[in-house]
């Protein structure tokens, strides 16, 4: 059976843990040359989240952003440098070790090794293959070309979903799986190809592959509405990747609109949200709108992510506390989780 965030609870346990704020680390060790998250976050890689802006903001609290890729190459060079650019301000740093703190994405086509080569000359190491579909030929032949050009990047891949495809991608020589077929909130992937697995039981599957016998890390991508659902899929990820929540903040590109007919007094906000497959994304960013498989929607405007990430933190935070951990390895040994009912659900406040 497949099971979804909202299908389980996780157990309150006893604990020793004093300050959830202070004794609580969420801090997360993840593939390649990564190193190690303080906050196990990663902004999607898509038009409406993350440019350099977002990028910046998210390796501010720990985390980590990867730029988009539906934009000529030039300005994916330019998006990078100014991400770069402000990280260094910010830190006032100049390692070259902040190469890895921006991800970047391509795809698996020759416009894909073209991003490739222009973005490893500027600096980039982190780079994420990004296509709805990543147990195939053509990510295979992706990754072992890269491979071939560079041995100090880190290559995240995805999306995937099965035991299959995760031990194929540690095969292939990929750091970090992206996992999650279908379970965003603008991805139509599921009622328009009827394709997918339920978000909680497919990183289920990949880290029941590879654990003990691959470093592969584990990105959870997609599904996440709050910290609960951030604290469930961390049982089994290693970092967690979000669009929705993230969807309407100042740091996302694109300007705010005034909601029509609302006067000065009483005027409502918001921004534009749509999965990398959206028509919209798609005839933007000059590709062949076939296959459409997102949509575009209207999000309230929310204001700083920062408000957002902080109260995803707190959320993982209570979550290990709840189940007497200090430490993430500590939490995926000691948690324990059920299913619940469908009253159980409509008690727990799920409305989805």
């Amino acid at each position: 059976m497949d099971i979804s965030f909202s299908d389980i609870l996780i157990e309150d346990q006893f604990s020793d843990v004093g300050s959830r704020d202070i004794d609580v680390d969420v801090s997360s060790r993840l593939g390649g040359l990564l190193g190690t998250l303080d906050l196990p976050l990663f902004s999607s890689n898509m038009p409406q989240i993350t440019e350099w802006k977002m990028a910046v903001e998210m390796t501010s609290h720990g985390g980590m952003g990867i730029l988009h890729r539906f934009q000529d190459i030039e300005t994916n060079v330019q998006e990078y440098n100014k991400a770069i650019g402000a990280i260094r301000v910010r830190s006032g740093s100049r390692s070259q070790n902040i190469s890895h703190l921006v991800g970047v994405s391509i795809g698996i086509k020759d416009d894909g090794k073209k991003r490739f080569d222009a973005l490893y000359e500027e600096g980039a190491r982190t780079f994420c293959i990004d296509i709805a579909h990543g147990h195939c030929t053509q990510m295979k032949e992706m990754v072992q070309w890269i491979s071939s050009k560079a041995k100090d990047i880190t290559i995240i891949a995805g999306n995937i979903a099965t035991a299959r495809a995760a031990l194929d991608f540690a095969e292939w020589g990929v750091d970090v799986a992206k996992v999650g077929i279908g379970p965003g909130s603008v991805c139509k992937t599921r009622s328009n190809a009827g394709v997918g697995t339920a978000q909680f039981t497919a990183i289920k599957n990949v880290y029941d592959a590879i654990h003990g016998i691959a470093s592969m890390g584990i990105l959870a991508d997609g599904g996440i509405r709050s910290g609960g659902d951030f604290a469930k899929a961390m049982i089994y990820a290693d970092a967690v990747m979000v669009g929705a929540v993230l969807a309407g903040t100042s740091e996302t590109p694109g300007r705010a609109f005034a909601e029509p007919g609302t006067d000065l007094t009483n005027r409502t906000w918001y921004k534009m949200y749509g999965g990398n497959a959206s028509g919209e994304n798609k005839d933007s960013s000059g590709k062949s709108v076939k296959f459409v498989e997102g949509e575009m929607l209207k999000v309230p405007f929310k204001g700083h992510a920062k408000y957002l990430l902080r109260e995803m933190k707190e959320g993982l935070q209570s979550a290990m506390s709840y189940s007497g951990s200090r430490t993430l390895s500590e939490y995926k040994e000691k948690v324990k989780w059920r299913l619940i009912s469908g009253s159980s659900r409509i008690e727990s406040k799920y409305t989805r």
